[in-house]
This record gives C-alpha cells, sequence and structure tokens, in this order.
C-alpha cells in the first residue's frame, strides 16, 4: 500500500474501508502505523491531494463545458443539414435510396435527354418516308394511268381509221366471202378497242366529254350496222344461186332439174327468214321476199313445161327466173351504195378521239 492509497481509505467512510481494503488485496484488521514522519507526510500529501482534486473539478467543469458546447453545435449542425436535405416538394428527388437505384435514376435522367428527340427523328423520317413513297408511288400510277390511257387512245384512232375500208368491203358489189370473213374479225376487235376507251374516259378529264360521247355512240351504230350488213351479205349470197342449175339441153333429166330447183328454193327461203332486220335495207328484205315467191312459181312452171316438151314455154320461163334474180340483185346493190354513201359521210364528221 502506498500513501495515495491510505489517503484514500482515510478520506472514505468506515463503513466502506474494510470494503476498499478488500478490493486492495489487504486483510480488513490491518493495522496502520502512523510515526510523525508519516503524519507530516500524510499532511502534505494531502494538501496536495485537495489542491490536485479542485484543479481536477475545475477541470472537470471546464470538460463539461466543452461538452455541452459540443453537444449544443453537433444539434444545430443535425438540424441545419435535416432543413437542407428536406425534399422539395415542386421537383421530385428520390431520397433513402440505394446508390445502386440512384445510378439507374441518373442513367435515365441522362438517356432522356437523347430518347426523346432520338424517338422525335425517327417518328419524322418514318413520316417523311411514308408520304415520300406515297407520293412516288401515285406519280408512277399516273404515268403508268396516262401512258396506258394514250396508248389505248392512239390504238382506239388507229383502228376507227380503219372503218372506211370495212365499209368499202361490206359495200362492194362484188361479194368476196374472204374479204367479208377479215372484215368481220377485224370488226370485233373495232368494237372491243371502243369499249376499252369508253372505259377508260370515265374517270379521265377530257375535253368536250359531250361531242366525245355523240362520237362514240356514232362509231358504235357503225360498226353494229357493218356487222349487221356482213351477215346480211352472207345469208343473201345463198338465195336464188343457180349456177349452172337453168343451163337446159336434151339431155336434161327433168327430175334431176326438179330436185335441184326445189332444193334452191328451200335454202332460199331459209337464207330469206334468217335475214337480219337493217333500216336501209327493208325494202330489199320485202323484195327478196317477193323474189323467193316468184322464183317458187317459175320454178314448178319450168318443169311442168320441159314434162310437157314445151321448148319455147321453157325458155320464156328461164329467161323470167334469171330476170327475178337480176331484179333482185340490182336493188341490192343500189341499196348497198346508198348504205356506203350515208355511212361515209357519217365517217368524215368524226373527230379524232382525244
Amino acid at each position: 500500500m502506498n500513501i495515495r492509497d491510505y489517503l484514500f481509505i482515510r478520506k472514505a467512510k468506515s463503513s466502506n474501508k474494510i470494503k476498499i481494503l478488500d478490493v486492495l488485496g489487504f486483510e480488513s484488521d490491518t493495522t496502520l502505523i502512523q510515526t510523525p514522519d508519516i503524519i507530516k507526510e500524510m499532511d502534505n500529501l494531502k494538501v496536495s491531494s485537495e489542491l490536485e482534486v479542485v484543479d481536477e473539478e475545475i477541470e472537470a467543469i471546464e470538460i463539461g463545458q466543452q461538452l455541452i458546447n459540443t453537444d449544443y453545435s453537433y444539434d444545430q449542425d443535425f438540424q441545419e443539414q435535416t432543413t437542407d436535405d428536406s425534399p422539395n416538394t415542386e421537383t421530385f428527388v428520390p431520397l433513402n435510396i440505394t446508390t445502386q437505384i440512384r445510378k439507374i435514376w441518373t442513367d435515365l435522367e441522362k438517356r432522356r435527354q437523347w430518347v426523346r428527340p432520338s424517338l422525335l427523328i425517327v417518328i419524322g423520317i418514318v413520316i417523311i418516308s411514308s408520304v415520300s413513297i406515297f407520293f412516288i408511288n401515285s406519280r408512277n400510277e399516273n404515268i403508268a394511268s396516262e401512258t396506258l390511257s394514250n396508248s389505248i387512245s392512239e390504238n382506239t384512232n388507229i383502228y376507227i381509221e380503219k372503218l372506211p375500208e370495212l365499209l368499202a368491203v361490206a359495200t362492194n358489189p362484188f361479194y368476196s366471202r374472204y374479204d367479208v370473213s377479215n372484215a368481220s374479225a377485224d370488226l370485233q376487235i373495232i368494237e372491243t378497242s371502243l369499249i376499252q376507251y369508253q372505259s377508260d374516259i370515265i374517270d379521265r378529264e377530257v375535253p368536250n366529254r359531250t361531242n366525245i360521247e355523240d362520237s362514240l355512240n356514232q362509231l358504235f351504230n357503225i360498226v353494229e350496222k357493218l356487222d349487221q350488213l356482213i351477215t346480211y351479205r352472207i345469208m343473201h349470197s345463198e338465195i336464188l344461186i343457180y349456177e349452172d342449175t337453168l343451163n337446159i339441153d336434151e339431155d336434161t333429166l327433168i327430175d334431176d332439174l326438179a330436185n335441184e330447183l326445189s332444193l334452191i328454193g328451200a335454202k332460199s327461203n331459209l337464207n330469206g327468214d334468217t335475214l337480219p332486220t337493217i333500216d336501209e335495207f327493208n325494202d330489199h328484205k320485202q323484195l327478196v321476199n317477193s323474189a323467193l315467191i316468184t322464183a317458187q312459181d317459175l320454178h314448178g312452171r319450168l318443169v311442168a313445161s320441159l314434162r310437157n316438151n314445151e321448148t319455147e314455154v321453157a325458155n320464156t320461163l328461164i329467161s323470167a327466173i334469171e330476170l327475178n334474180k337480176k331484179s333482185e340483185i340490182s336493188f341490192f346493190n343500189d341499196s348497198l351504195l346508198n348504205f356506203q354513201s350515208k355511212y361515209e359521210s357519217i365517217l368524215e364528221n368524226i373527230e379524232k378521239l382525244p
């Protein structure tokens, strides 16, 4: 035990001295020896310890004051920091989030700065491309449609120029089955071209549409008339065709002649009934019917005269049969000329189709 422990024990209460001695490792009945030197030294140490205690108390008071000031400053700084860190209600600032979320938020903010302009640019490019493609396609369609219309108009006018030639073939007194067949095929082509042209101008802006429609109606009428005339001529070419049948001599067999004349009459009646109705040939059609009746009567009388050996009467009847045919042919040729003259003037007044 040193002097400091001894002073501490003396300052302590008597009730606590035994406990203190036990803590320091001394027996509770330990006897303290006091000498004059020790007592003097103890008094000096007592004064020194009291001064030290006073100093320690003063120092403790200063430290406590500093701690109080430090705590106040810390509280003030914490309040200021809390005030500064409080979120602004006008602008959303993510608080109390992890570093990873803050990083993601920052990345999104950065990307938003270029994503929106990029989207606008892409949308603009798409719109411009779509509009450009639409106008290009429309222009190409207009060019193709215009080219097709020009081609149709050109071909139609070329075919229309053939109508006077076809009219001449159809009204030619000299009948040629080959020419008539070709003319019929050409008429079908012209009619198809006119129908195509008529359909094309429906959606096309053309000047003088009324005049064009009138011209088309006239052209359709001419084509129809020529087609009917060609059919008429084909049927008419089989009416009262005798060839060498009327060349009668002593070797002619009357029964064979009667059969041939009967066949000619039957065939002529059949073709006469199938003649198409044409306004310009109505008179001729009536004449044909009359000529058929006359021919049938003359055929019977000719056979009878030959059976009776009436040669002069037979020759007269043969002349009458030929005259009946020639009269009908002459009237038919006149009708052809009138038809040709009428429709030539119509074709001359038809203007070229635009």
